[in-house]
Formats: C-alpha cells, structure tokens, sequence
C-alpha cells in the first residue's frame, strides 16, 4: 500500500471523529432541553438512578466482591448526589452538597481505577463498569445544571 491509502485513511479517521464529536454534542443538547423542559419527570428519572446505581453497587459487593473502599466511595457519591436532587431544579454550584460530589466523584473514579488495576476483565466489562456505576448520575446532574437557567424566581 502506497501513501495515498494511508493519507486516506487519516482523512477519513478525521471526518469519522468529527461527526462523532457532532453527534454526541447534538444529542446532549437535545437531552439537557428536555431536561430543562420536564424539571419534575427528569428529578424523578435522576431519583431512580440514583437508587437504582446504589443497589447495583450494593450487589457488586455481594456477588461480584468489587472491594469495600470501591463501594464506600461509590455509595457516597450516590448519596451526595441524592442531597444535590433534593434542591433540583435550581443547582447551586457552589453550595457544600455539589462540591462534595465533585470531590466523592473523583475519588470514586480513582477508586475504580484501582479496582480495575489488580483485576483483568474485558473491555466491555470495564466500559459497562464506568458507564453505569462511575459515570451515570454525575453526568445526570451536571447536564441538569442546565434546567434551573429559566425558573422563576420565589420568595421565600
């Protein structure tokens, strides 16, 4: 194979990863407008996954011995989420509850990264592990920040 393939290949990976990057942020968008358009539906789906990602890590536990500090770190940031829920749909940022799921978010990435250090499993297991358990409610959450923008200001 001569140079011309391989340029064309390299063209082509380009043009493949910039429709990727467009699909994936024009599906964002749509999620975060429905999101802000259904404030009450999204708390209630955010609410069950919350629940739903605690028993899955609960049952990681029993049945597949996924380690105390990885469930610790993974169950606390299911309930710093759930404290960030309680105020939806209007997020403060820079309230204690948000900033500490940043933080129990981070660590529970890192715990998972260790996890997944002394263990071989596949790709797919990793990637179902991360998509699930590590990324699901935080990415809820951070695309819900966006549903607060347009509420009308209460008295209190």
């Amino acid at each position: 194979m001569g140079y011309f393939f391989v340029g064309l290949q390299w063209f082509s990976f380009v043009v493949q990863a910039i429709f990727a990057i467009a699909c994936i942020a024009s599906g964002l968008f749509y999620i975060t407008e429905m999101i802000e358009e259904y404030s009450m539906i999204s708390k209630q789906i955010f609410k069950w996954s919350n629940i739903i990602v605690s028993v899955a890590y609960l049952l990681m536990f029993i049945f597949e011995n996924s380690g105390f500090i990885n469930v610790i770190c993974g169950l606390s940031m299911c309930i710093a989420a759930y404290y960030v829920l309680r105020q939806f749909p209007v997020i403060e940022m820079l309230s204690p509850s948000f900033i500490s799921l940043l933080v129990l978010m981070i660590l529970n990435h890192i715990s998972a990264f260790y996890f997944f250090q002394s263990r071989y499993m596949s790709f797919s297991q990793i990637i179902g592990y991360f998509t699930v358990l590590v990324w699901l409610v935080p990415l809820q959450l951070i695309l819900g920040l966006v549903a607060g923008e347009n509420i009308l200001p209460t008295r209190q």
